[in-house]
């Protein structure tokens, strides 16, 4: 089946086949850096002993700013896992499955790199392939994890059910950073988090979350200050 596509510069519409598009969509999204302004916010953090990274693909950026950290990255899709291990070591945990609101096997459409029902994967997608999920609860609790520094979700629309699945450890995030996909889902991940976290905008769709037990207010405070004067809430 053919798409249309609509040129910005001549404003001519011409089609093109799903498959070309699909396999375009795969090259761009193979390999993404994490933005500048938000490893720069990164490196603004203290005292990062336990780093969960969920939806790394095949990211190392965060073990390379902290390498003597404790780290935990959740990546179900097989072709991104195999070469996430290919390049960690040390005091690396690498999974291959995803976290959610339950434990379940879900479908997942490659081509998007998504579970179905998220961002912007519709439930009535045939999946080419289904992975397993599990509870960050769940997750913590089996390897007697106390406390997460730094909790980065970044699950192509997924988000909102990785924390929901977290519930119960809320009180022991010390940060969190989701993405959402557009001001509904951003609103329902809020009121989630209000009353536990203090929440800027701090990129495009990005979401830095401090806690207000544990992050210090003066520590608050700074990051307040630095995502103000470097115009992050703008970048939205």
């Amino acid at each position: 089946m053919d798409i249309g596509i609509l040129c910005s510069h001549c404003k001519q519409t011409f089609e093109m086949p799903r498959w070309v598009i699909i396999q375009m969509y795969k090259a761009i999204m193979s390999y993404s850096p994490l933005p500048k302004e938000e490893l720069d916010l990164f490196k603004q953090l203290k005292d990062l002993k336990v780093i969960f990274d969920v939806g790394a693909r095949d990211d190392t950026e965060y073990l390379e700013l902290w390498p003597e950290s404790e780290h935990h990255l959740f990546e179900p899709n097989p072709e991104f896992f195999e070469k996430l291990q290919e390049k960690v070591k040390g005091n690396v945990f690498a999974n291959n499955f995803g976290l959610g609101e339950k434990e379940e096997n879900k479908g997942y459409y490659s081509p998007l790199q998504g579970f179905l029902g998220s961002g912007n994967v519709p439930d009535n997608v045939t999946p080419d392939l289904v992975l397993p999920i599990q509870t960050l609860v769940k997750y913590v609790t089996d390897k007697g994890i106390e406390t997460i520094d730094f909790l980065k979700i970044d699950t192509e629309g997924h988000d909102r059910k990785v924390i929901l699945g977290a519930k119960g450890m809320w009180d022991k995030i010390r940060f969190i950073q989701y993405e959402h996909w557009g001001d509904p889902d951003n609103f329902n991940i809020r009121d989630l988090l209000a009353s536990k976290f203090e929440m800027y905008n701090v990129g495009y769709r990005n979401v830095l979350c401090m806690n207000f037990k544990l992050v210090s207010e003066r520590e608050r405070n700074e990051l307040r200050t630095y995502i103000l004067d470097n115009k992050l809430k703008d970048l939205a």
